[in-house]
């Protein structure tokens, strides 16, 4: 998975299916719709848009040794899982810095994306490249807001309490979009990316119906919300 270029920010998820194969995982979780893939011991984890079902930002975490070629204003940077050290990014890359963690360091790639450098706490080398929309990132946690004295809304996923339909274990997968009200009550059912077998996929909709989520919230109260679900058969 070492081809994983910073261009594949906006591609649609089918698109990223074709190319990486069927994912290992969905996950709707507080700071997103998680779709991840796994191959030759690298992870692969693509935040995809509710509404468009395409990259808005990626994680990617390769085995050590992996070389990995990033472009920012022209000049292109090569970082190595595994070895390149949080100080020595920080002295190649001072022109673009932007913001730090407590294992992490931000870097400008434009006016609406950014990239983060993730290392591991013990050796202070690099662990994960996370490549993003400037929105996304803040949801992510790696960039502040903008104006830090606007009251904050803490976004708390939907849960699944109850289904008809198990995730399964085949060698072929569906991914709805299941839209919820605020009550966790299933108003929609959409196939974001379709199988081998429309017959099935087209019988989804009615299976879900009757599903029932514990409702998202926004700082406590219920809202309508989206939740990706992977079935595989």
């Amino acid at each position: 998975m070492t081809a994983v270029p910073a261009e594949i920010l906006h591609r649609p998820l089918p698109a990223i299916v074709h190319q990486y194969g069927i994912p290992a995982s969905v996950a709707t979780k507080d700071n997103g719709q998680h779709v991840t893939f796994i191959a030759d011991g690298a992870t692969l984890d693509a935040v995809i848009g509710d509404e468009d079902a395409a990259v808005h930002a990626f994680d990617l975490a390769e085995p050590p040794g992996t070389r990995y070629a990033i472009e920012v204003d022209g000049v292109s940077h090569t970082l190595i899982f595994g070895t390149t050290t949080s100080l020595g990014t920080r002295d190649e890359l001072a022109a673009d810095a932007e913001t730090e963690g407590t294992n992490f360091r931000v870097f400008r790639r434009g006016a609406e994306s950014a990239f983060v450098l993730v290392f591991d706490r013990a050796t202070a080398t690099l662990s994960h490249v996370v490549i993003g929309d400037r929105a996304t990132l803040l949801r992510l946690g790696y960039l502040s807001a903008p104006q830090p004295t606007q009251p904050q809304f803490l976004f708390t996923a939907p849960k699944l309490r109850r289904s008809n339909v198990a995730d399964g274990s085949g060698a072929q997968a569906t991914i709805v979009r299941i839209d919820l009200d605020r009550g966790g009550i299933v108003r929609g059912v959409s196939v974001v990316l379709a199988s081998g077998d429309p017959a099935f996929d087209t019988a989804l909709s009615a299976r879900l119906a009757g599903d029932a989520y514990a409702p998202a919230r926004l700082s406590g109260r219920p809202i309508g919300a989206s939740v990706f679900r992977e079935i595989r058969h």
